[in-house]
C-alpha cells in the first residue's frame, strides 16, 4: 500500500506531462513572453466601430415628443413649436458634416412672436431632455448644427453652432452662457 501511495504522484506528473510538450517545469520564458506580448497587443490593437447609420425620423420624434408637451399656457399665449425634418448634409468627402434641423414656430393668436432665438432654444432644449439618444444617432463626422428657423411655412432664420458645442451643452460640460454666445444668427440661406 505504501508503495502504491509513494508511486500514485509519478503516475499523475506522467500522465500530465504526456499532456502538454512542456517540460514538467512549464512553458518556456520564451513562450511565456510571447504570450504576454500577443495579449498586450490584443489589449491595444483598436476596435473599428462603424459610424452609426442615423435615423431622422426618430430625432424629429423625439424631438417633438418634447416639443408637445411644452407648457399649456405658453401654447395657448406665445407660440406652438414642431420639427418639421431633420437631416444630415454631406460635405465634400462624401460624409455627414452638418446635422440641419427645420423647426416651425407658429404663434398663438396670429401675433407676430417668433424670433430665431427662441426658436432655437425650443429645439436645443427638446434636444436635451433626450441627450443620450439624439447624441448617439449622430455620425462622428458631423461638425455644426444649423437650425433653420420658419414662421408658419415661411423660412426667416439660420442658427449655427458646432456640433461639439451643441453636444457640451447637452452633456452639460458647457453652461448656457458659454453656449449661447458661440451661437451665430444668420439669414435665409
Amino acid at each position: 500500500m505504501k508503495r502504491l501511495l509513494l508511486a500514485l504522484p509519478l503516475v499523475i506528473l506522467l500522465l500530465l506531462n504526456a499532456c502538454g510538450n512542456y517540460p514538467i517545469g512549464g512553458p518556456s520564458p520564451n513562450d511565456t513572453t510571447a504570450v504576454i506580448a500577443s495579449l498586450t497587443a490584443s489589449v491595444w490593437t483598436p476596435t473599428i466601430s462603424p459610424t452609426p447609420a442615423p435615423s431622422p425620423a426618430k430625432i424629429v420624434e423625439w424631438m417633438n415628443t418634447e416639443l408637445s408637451q411644452a407648457d399649456s399656457l405658453e401654447q395657448t399665449l406665445d407660440a406652438k413649436y414642431l420639427v418639421v425634418d431633420v437631416s444630415f448634409g454631406n460635405g465634400s468627402s462624401g460624409l455627414a458634416e452638418v446635422m440641419r434641423v427645420d423647426i416651425r414656430c407658429e404663434c398663438a393668436n396670429g401675433g407676430q412672436c417668433c424670433y430665431p432665438e427662441r426658436t432655437f432654444i425650443a429645439a436645443i432644449n427638446s434636444m436635451k431632455k433626450r441627450n443620450d439618444k439624439i447624441i448617439e444617432q449622430v455620425p462622428a463626422t458631423v461638425g455644426r448644427v444649423k437650425v433653420i428657423c420658419y414662421d408658419h411655412m415661411n423660412q426667416f432664420a439660420t442658427m449655427s453652432v458646432s456640433w461639439a458645442d451643441v453636444k457640451g451643452y447637452l452633456q452639460d460640460q458647457i453652461n448656457g452662457y458659454q453656449f449661447g454666445s458661440r451661437v451665430v444668427r444668420g439669414d435665409v440661406p
